[in-house]
């Protein structure tokens, strides 16, 4: 699918580390810190400090607990700890493959993650909409511009 898009697992892997900003509701990570998707694959402590964020319906946590409200590259070093927040962020990591590299490369080249980044935004910007569709620059992500 990415790759029809002109995207490649590179791409995507630093695409990712977006979520170096941000925060998750609790319903989002629930199931990776109290048990269904519990496994080996996370830092017990990080578990056990997410649980306390997930107290209730209105729980949330930052993506990134060290530096929640920067863009850098601790997200892929929280992966390399098994601290990713949500299970489909630690899949990026642990499989033995390729993307292990990108990760560990991003968590020491902060420098590196930032250049993949911005080159893979401009490729997502050259990405044209499908044909025949509508398309709306929204002024707030969440809401269209009605």
């Amino acid at each position: 699918m990415f790759s029809r898009l002109n995207l490649d697992a590179r791409d995507m892997t630093a695409l990712s580390g977006a979520d170096t900003v941000g925060m998750a509701d609790c319903m989002h990570y629930s199931d990776r810190v109290y048990g269904a998707d519990r496994d080996e694959e996370i830092d017990p402590y990080f578990a056990q400090t997410m649980k306390q964020s997930c107290q209730g319906p209105s729980g949330k946590a930052p993506f990134d607990m060290q530096t929640p409200m920067r863009f850098d590259n601790a997200y892929y070093r929280n992966l390399i700890a098994r601290r990713g927040l949500l299970t489909s962020y630690q899949t990026l990591y642990g499989g033995g493959g390729p993307q292990d590299n990108l990760v560990e490369m991003y968590s020491a080249d902060g420098e590196a993650f930032a250049r993949d980044f911005a080159k893979t935004m401009v490729k997502m910007g050259n990405v044209p909409p499908p044909m025949g569709m509508p398309v709306e620059v929204r002024l707030k992500c969440s809401t269209a511009n009605y």
